[in-house]
């Protein structure tokens, strides 16, 4: 991430809160989070005591944010794969739809820019159709990280930690689905998406993957 070019977005922005999760890490993360977080005092950090996995360092970074006064609260990947302006554009459209949950869909289209690898392009459609056809989530993409929620209908999904670590946007859908009203989601195809050519995600992720899959077959 260019500093420079966060803290442009963030001072043109006062409407926006950004909390940074330190999930644990052992190396130079929590001093550059530091010097970060002194540029602006809409920056605060979390910092986790061991490494518990993107899932769960998402839902503490949740309920961090719960606990102050936002209508609407988001989560996009550090490496912003996604933009800051193509994420600060999904809150745009959650206002004008008035909806309880947007989320953005890696689509490649004619007028889109998606960058992403054959193989993780073709492992994630495999892993994807695999879940669909099994909880019948009906969505493209569970899995992109750019998901923006109101904060009341977050607040009840969020309470109890998540099953699995590479998956926990399904379990989020699947605890939706159990909510008693029926919500407003949209799923906004990307205008731009990069694939980060050094993600966790790779072969020797494999064995966990299967083994997570089976959980969310099983659990939900």
């Amino acid at each position: 991430m260019q500093t420079s070019a966060f803290l442009n977005f963030i001072d043109s922005r006062p409407d926006v809160q950004f909390y940074f999760i330190n999930d644990g890490s052992t190396d130079n993360t929590e001093n550059i989070l530091k010097e970060l977080q002194g540029s602006s005092d809409r920056i605060s950090i979390l910092s986790l005591s061991h490494n518990r996995g993107k899932g769960e360092a998402v839902r503490e970074g949740v309920l961090k944010a719960l606990l102050t006064n936002a209508n609407y609260i988001g989560y996009l990947d550090a490496d912003l794969s996604t933009s800051l302006e193509e994420f600060y554009n999904l809150h745009q459209i959650m206002l004008d739809r008035n909806a309880d949950i947007v989320f953005g869909s890696r689509i490649k289209k004619a007028d889109t820019n998606i960058e992403r690898s054959l193989a993780r392009h073709l492992v994630g459609r495999t892993i994807a159709t695999v879940i669909d056809r099994k909880l019948k989530l009906g969505y493209y993409d569970t899995q992109c990280g750019a998901k923006i929620f109101s904060a009341a209908i977050l607040k009840q999904v969020v309470n109890k930690p998540f099953l699995t670590k590479w998956f926990f946007d399904v379990e989020l859908f699947m605890r939706l689905k159990k909510h008693e009203k029926e919500l407003n989601i949209f799923e906004i195809p990307l205008s731009s998406w990069h694939n980060v050519k050094d993600s966790k995600l790779n072969a020797l992720s494999f064995p966990a993957v299967i083994k997570e899959i089976y959980i969310l077959l099983t659990k939900y």
